[in-house]
C-alpha cells in the first residue's frame, strides 16, 4: 500500500473533509517551501509575473509573514504592471485567449486531483478504506463531486452516496433539534456538543474545510 493510502486513513475525522485537510496541509508545505527555498527561483517568479496571484492565495501567503519574500515577489508584480500597462501598448484581448493561471491555484488543483483520484481508487478497491470512511470519514460537497466524476462504477458511486446521505441525515437530525430549542417553549435548553458539531459539519460540507 502506498503512502497516500496511510495518510488518508490516519487523517480521517468525522467532522472535516479528508480531501480539504490533506490538500491544505500540502499547500501549507508548498507555501513554506516556496518562501524559504524557491522565492529566488527565476522561472517560478516569471510564472508568477505572467499569472499573478489570486486574492485568496495572496492572503494566505501574506499570513506566513515573510517580509523579504513579499518584497521580492511584489517588486516583480508591481514593476511588471507598471511596464506593461501603458495606453500605447495595451494589447487587445482576443476571444477565447488562453489565460495564465495563479501558480498556487495550479498547485492546489494538482493536490486536489491527486487526493480525489486516490480516494476514488481506494474506496473501490480497499474494503478497509471504505469501512474506515463509513465509520469516521467526511468529505465536502465539492470534493465529493470530484471523486464521483472519477468513479466509473455506478454501484460504487451509489455506495459512496449512501454513506454520505446517512451522515447528512445525522447532521439534519441535530440541526432540527437546534431549531426546536429556539422555540420559546424550549429556549431554556442548551445546545449539546453534537448539535454544535453538526452545525460546523453542515458549513464544512457546503463550503469545505480550512484546517
Amino acid at each position: 500500500m502506498d503512502i497516500v493510502y496511510f495518510e488518508m486513513i490516519e487523517n480521517m475525522k468525522e467532522d472535516r473533509c479528508i480531501i480539504c485537510h490533506l490538500k491544505n496541509k500540502a499547500m501549507n508545505k508548498f507555501f513554506d517551501d516556496f518562501l524559504y527555498e524557491s522565492v529566488n527561483d527565476y522561472s517560478l517568479r516569471d510564472r508568477i509575473r505572467k499569472g499573478g496571484i489570486c486574492s485568496s492565495h495572496a492572503r494566505k501567503l501574506e499570513s506566513f509573514g515573510d517580509v523579504l519574500a513579499h518584497a521580492i515577489i511584489y517588486s516583480d508584480l508591481l514593476s511588471s504592471f507598471k511596464n506593461n500597462h501603458r495606453v500605447e501598448i495595451l494589447p487587445r484581448k482576443k476571444k477565447n485567449q488562453e489565460q495564465n493561471i495563479c501558480v498556487f491555484c495550479e498547485k492546489e488543483q494538482g493536490f486536489e486531483d491527486t487526493y480525489t483520484r486516490a480516494f476514488s481508487h481506494y474506496f473501490k478497491t480497499q474494503p478497509k478504506f471504505k469501512a474506515a470512511f463509513a465509520e469516521k470519514g467526511f468529505i465536502c460537497q465539492r470534493h465529493l463531486d470530484q471523486v464521483l466524476e472519477k468513479m466509473t462504477s455506478s454501484s460504487t458511486k451509489n455506495e459512496l452516496l449512501s454513506i454520505i446521505k446517512r451522515k447528512i441525515d445525522e447532521i439534519l437530525t441535530h440541526l432540527e433539534k437546534i431549531k426546536e430549542k429556539n422555540d420559546y417553549r424550549n429556549i431554556h435548553e442548551n445546545y449539546t456538543s453534537e448539535e454544535v458539531k453538526s452545525w460546523h459539519m453542515a458549513v464544512r460540507f457546503v463550503a469545505g474545510s480550512e484546517d
